[in-house]
C-alpha cells in the first residue's frame, strides 16, 4: 500500500494538538463506524460484494465480447470515479484497446460531435443513475436510445444499453421487465459520491480491461487500518483530524495536487467528494484540483504568497513504468546541460519534493501520499482511503457528509422550467 509523508505538515503544536484531540477523533471515527453498522452506509462494505463483483465482471466481458466502444451516461458521482480509474490505469493513447468515453453533461456541441463520431453498431451505452431522474443523463439516454432505434431497431438498441440504478425502486428499475435492459445496481445506501467501487465504477473499468479485484483489494487493505483505534496505526484517522484541525486554524482551502497527469481526474473526484460531504451549514473547505509538474508553473505563485488558507495533499508515484532517459545534447549548454544522464522519473519526483519542502518553509501545511506504483490496487486503496477521511472529517465537524441539500433547489427549478409535473 502508499506510504504517507507527515513531516511537512505536522511541526511542534500540531502534534500537540493531535496529542490532545485524540480521543474528538476516536470518537467520530465510532460515529463512522456506528452509521456502517446501522446500515445507513454501505460504501464500506462495497469491497465484500463477491456474488455481485462476479455478476460485473461477467457482463464486462460478454459486452466486450460484442463491442468495442463504451459510452458512460452519467454525471458527478456517476463519472468522475471510472474516469478516474481509466485515465490512471489505461493507456488511453491506445486505440486499438477497448474504448471507454464519459459523457458527463449536457452540452449539446461535445454531446452531437462525441454521438455522431460513433459506430453504432459497436457501440454500447451504460446509462448511470440511481433514481432515474437525473435531469441530464435521462435527456441523453432519450437521445441515444432514439437514434440506436431509429438507426439499428428496438431489439439492437435494448441489447446496446446496460442500466445502472437502484436496485429496487427509482425511475429505471421497471424498465428491465418491461423493455428488457440488462441492468447493473447501486445499493440503497452507498451515495454517488461514494460508489466507484459499486458496479458504477466497476462496470465501465472491466470492459476496458483493468483488474477489477486488484481495485477491490486495495480497497480492502485500507478499511482494514483505517478501522483501527491506534492514530499512529490508523492513516486515515490522523489524516482526518489534520484536515479538521488546520480547518479549525483557518486553512479553509484544500489541495489535492498529484504529481502525475494519469491522477489529475482523481482531483476532480477528489473535488466532488470533499465539496458535497463537508460543504454545509456555512462550513467545509474548498477543494482546489491541481497537478504537479504543471501547476508550478499556475497556481504555486498562490499557493506560495497568496493567503494562508491551504492544506495541500500531494500524490506521488516511486516508480512509474516508464522511467524516459534524458539524453545528452550534442552541445554543452549551461541551462539545461544538468537534467543529462537522469530520467523524467527523477525529475518529477525532485519538483514535488522541492515543492513541498518551500511549500513548508512558507507556512503552508501538506501531506504526501507516496504509491508505490500506479496499479489497480493502490487506486482502489486511495478511494477508500479519501471516502474514510470525508466521512470521519464529517463527524468531527458534527455534519453529515452523506447528503447534499445545498443541490437540490437548483434541481427543483430546472424541473419547473422544463415542465415537470408537479414542479
Amino acid at each position: 500500500m502508499f506510504s504517507i509523508n507527515w513531516d511537512s505538515a505536522v511541526n511542534n503544536e500540531l502534534n500537540e494538538l493531535l496529542r490532545v484531540t485524540a480521543g474528538q477523533a476516536y470518537s467520530a471515527l465510532e460515529k463512522t463506524l456506528s452509521k456502517r453498522e446501522s446500515g445507513k452506509i454501505g460504501f464500506m462494505d462495497l469491497v465484500f460484494r463477491e456474488k455481485e463483483i462476479s455478476r460485473v465482471k461477467k457482463l464486462a466481458a460478454k459486452t466486450a465480447k460484442e463491442f468495442d466502444t463504451l459510452i458512460v451516461l452519467g454525471i458527478g458521482g456517476s463519472s468522475l470515479g471510472g474516469k478516474t480509474i481509466n485515465a490512471a490505469l489505461m493507456n488511453n493513447f491506445d486505440y486499438n484497446r477497448k474504448k471507454v468515453f464519459y459523457a458527463d453533461n449536457v452540452d449539446p456541441d461535445y454531446f452531437h460531435e462525441l454521438i455522431s463520431s460513433l459506430d453504432l453498431k459497436k457501440t454500447a451505452f451504460n446509462v448511470i443513475s440511481k433514481s432515474g431522474s437525473t435531469a441530464e443523463t435521462m435527456a441523453q439516454f432519450l437521445v441515444v436510445y432514439d437514434l440506436l432505434c431509429k438507426k439499428l431497431g428496438k431489439e439492437e438498441a435494448v441489447k446496446r444499453i446496460i442500466m445502472t440504478t437502484d436496485p429496487k425502486s427509482g425511475a429505471l428499475r421497471p424498465l428491465e421487465k418491461s423493455i428488457g435492459f440488462e441492468t447493473l445496481e447501486i445499493p440503497q445506501n452507498v451515495g454517488g459520491r461514494f460508489s466507484v467501487l459499486s458496479d458504477v465504477g466497476l462496470f465501465p473499468s472491466a470492459f476496458s480491461g483493468v483488474d477489477v479485484d486488484s481495485l477491490i483489494k486495495g480497497a480492502a487493505s485500507v478499511l482494514e487500518t483505517g478501522t483501527g483505534k491506534d492514530m499512529e496505526k490508523n492513516p486515515v484517522l490522523k489524516y482526518s483530524l489534520l484536515k479538521y484541525l488546520y480547518c479549525q486554524k483557518g486553512f479553509m482551502n484544500s489541495v489535492m495536487m498529484p504529481y502525475s497527469t494519469k491522477l489529475f481526474e482523481l482531483s476532480a473526484w477528489y473535488v466532488q467528494l470533499w465539496a458535497e460531504s463537508l460543504g454545509k451549514k456555512g462550513m467545509g473547505q474548498t477543494p482546489i484540483p491541481a497537478i504537479g509538474a504543471t501547476d508550478q508553473h499556475s497556481q504555486l505563485q498562490l499557493f506560495m504568497e497568496g493567503p494562508r488558507d491551504k492544506f495541500i495533499t500531494f500524490i506521488g508515484v516511486e516508480n512509474s513504468r516508464n522511467k524516459t532517459e534524458i539524453p545528452c545534447f550534442e552541445q554543452e549548454i549551461d541551462a539545461f546541460d544538468y537534467l543529462s544522464g537522469h530520467t523524467m522519473q527523477e525529475l518529477i519526483r525532485c519538483e514535488m519534493l522541492s515543492t513541498q519542502r518551500a511549500l513548508f518553509e512558507n507556512g503552508v501545511p501538506s501531506v504526501r501520499i507516496e504509491l508505490p506504483e500506479l496499479n489497480a490496487e493502490n487506486v482502489g486503496a486511495l478511494f477508500m482511503f479519501f471516502e474514510m477521511a470525508v466521512a470521519i472529517t464529517g463527524d468531527l465537524m458534527e455534519i453529515d457528509a452523506f447528503n447534499q441539500p445545498g443541490v437540490e433547489l437548483s434541481k427543483k427549478y430546472t424541473y419547473q422550467m422544463m415542465g415537470r409535473k408537479g414542479y
